[in-house]
């Protein structure tokens, strides 16, 4: 099978969205997983976030934290900044740090998300 066009991953990406904004949350992860497991940045960046909200999933601090660091080394640039709360939250297994949390935040400016706008 070809890989996925930009397009054709932007409307999956667009469809789990909306799937996870309505609390669809088997239908969003039906569609999230392969779209992670084929490497997209933002998929991953996305699971990472389920894993750290519970939205379909036992909440799970580890593996939060792994999957929004690797989305953010792909270049996720929204990855750094879910961190971010996070390690200003904490979660279990996952101790709150404020000066992680700052790096993270630092980080996602620095790799171009507007964070006022999402503030």
């Amino acid at each position: 099978m070809a890989d996925p066009t930009q397009d054709e991953v932007r409307k999956a990406i667009e469809i789990v969205s909306q799937a996870f904004s309505d609390q669809d949350y088997g239908t969003a992860l039906m569609l999230l997983k392969p779209l992670a497991d084929s490497g997209i940045a933002e998929a991953i960046g996305m699971l990472g976030l389920a894993y750290q909200k519970g939205s379909g999933v036992e909440p799970d601090g580890i593996k939060a934290v792994e999957l929004l660091e690797k989305a953010t080394e792909m270049g996720d640039a929204l990855a750094p900044y879910h961190l971010s709360l996070l390690y200003k939250e904490g979660m279990p297994d996952v101790a709150a740090n404020t000066e992680m949390s700052q790096h993270f935040f630092s980080l996602a400016e620095e790799m171009g998300l507007k964070t006022n706008q999402l503030e």
